[in-house]
This record gives structure tokens, C-alpha cells and sequence, in this order.
């Protein structure tokens, strides 16, 4: 399995991203590894290698097509040291993202935990926003909340986005997240992430 290093990945996945970010900057959530943010993200050797996580038979088992090259890259974005490996697929669209989050160096680190907690715990705060929003009558695209998912690392959750959505799983000091491609429903990719978010985990 040939292994490429690449900053650049499919647009279809990065914008599967999910919405779920209660801190936006230009009306877009902000995520670790995303371009948007004011913070010029800084291209580094991973800390982890995220292409070791997953193996080509664990991804043929979900995804029914063995892997047919890997593509690693590292950034030290928004105080997070972060790995990302894209497995291309035989069927392109049926490719796979898993992003590694991890605590940055120096002081303007964040921890994943923190981030975790801004994210998927104060729907509170994005209701607010929300029904600001509609005060103010602006049009934005339908926040769908996240879904917890059980059994899956410390915390897990489904973030739901127009091209299928992602698994983001806590463990630790550390968190994944996983898109995946094709054609399938979002149970289906929901079940498919999960399955690879356990075999990533435990090699985490």
C-alpha cells in the first residue's frame, strides 16, 4: 500500500466536517486542521501516524474495496498537533478520512477534552445562537444537533452534514474522527464509522 504525504484533501470530505462547533469564525464552524480559522495552520510531521490506525482489510470490510493508496499529513493548527490520513479507494467516492486530534506544544495548546466539551456539551449555547439568529433574521443552513453514540472510546458522536456526516470519538487526550464515502444512508455510514472508530481506537 503506497503512502503519499499530501496537505491537500477531496473537498467533498473536508466538508464533511460536521456543524456542530459552538465558536465560528465567518459564519463556519472552526475545527482543527480547518483552513478557515485565522490561525495559519503550520504543516509538521505527525505526532501520530493516523494511516497505521486503520488497516486496508478493516476498510474493505466496511467499505467493499481494499485500499489502494494512503495519503499522510500533519498540521499544528488552533493549539492541536493533528494527523490526518486519506485511504483512497478503488471507487473514489467510496474513500475514507480519519483526523487524529491531539494536544498542541507551547502555550497556546488546547486540549481535546476542552474542545469536546465546546462541542457536543453546550447545546445550550447553540440554541441561543440560534434563535439569535433568527432574531436578527438571517438564513443559515439547519443546525441537526449531534448524536451520542454508545460503546464507542470515552465519548462518541455523529455530526450530520449534506454529504453524509462524520464519528467523532474521544479517548483519552485524544480525539478521531471519521468520514466516510459511497452511496449508503446515514445509519448505514453511521454504523460503517463507528465499526472503524473501534479499530482505531484501540490502536490509538
Amino acid at each position: 500500500m503506497q503512502q503519499q504525504h499530501n496537505s491537500t484533501f477531496p473537498q467533498w470530505f473536508a466538508n464533511s466536517r460536521g456543524r456542530c462547533h459552538t465558536r465560528s469564525y465567518g459564519g463556519k464552524p472552526r475545527q482543527p486542521g480547518d483552513s478557515s480559522a485565522p490561525a495559519a495552520a503550520v504543516t509538521v510531521k505527525p505526532r501520530v501516524d493516523a494511516c497505521a490506525l486503520l488497516t486496508s482489510k478493516e476498510i474493505e470490510s466496511v467499505q467493499g474495496e481494499a485500499v489502494k493508496e494512503t495519503k499522510l499529513t500533519g498540521q499544528s493548527t488552533g493549539g492541536f498537533s493533528v494527523s490526518q490520513c486519506f485511504f483512497t479507494l478503488p471507487t473514489f467516492t467510496n474513500s475514507v478520512s480519519l483526523l487524529v486530534a491531539q494536544k498542541g506544544e507551547g502555550a497556546g495548546a488546547n486540549d481535546p477534552k476542552d474542545f469536546w466539551r465546546d462541542t457536543f456539551h453546550e447545546a445550550k449555547a447553540r440554541k441561543n445562537d440560534k434563535d439569535r439568529d433568527k432574531k436578527k433574521g438571517e438564513e443559515n443552513e439547519p443546525v441537526v444537533p449531534p448524536q451520542k453514540i454508545p460503546g464507542v472510546g470515552d465519548d462518541a458522536c455523529w455530526t450530520s452534514s449534506r454529504v453524509g456526516g462524520a464519528l467523532y470519538a474521544l479517548k483519552g487526550n485524544a480525539y478521531v474522527r471519521i468520514s466516510i464515502g459511497g452511496p449508503s444512508n446515514q445509519a448505514t455510514k453511521m454504523n460503517r464509522s463507528k465499526a472503524l472508530a473501534q479499530k482505531a481506537l484501540a490502536r490509538l
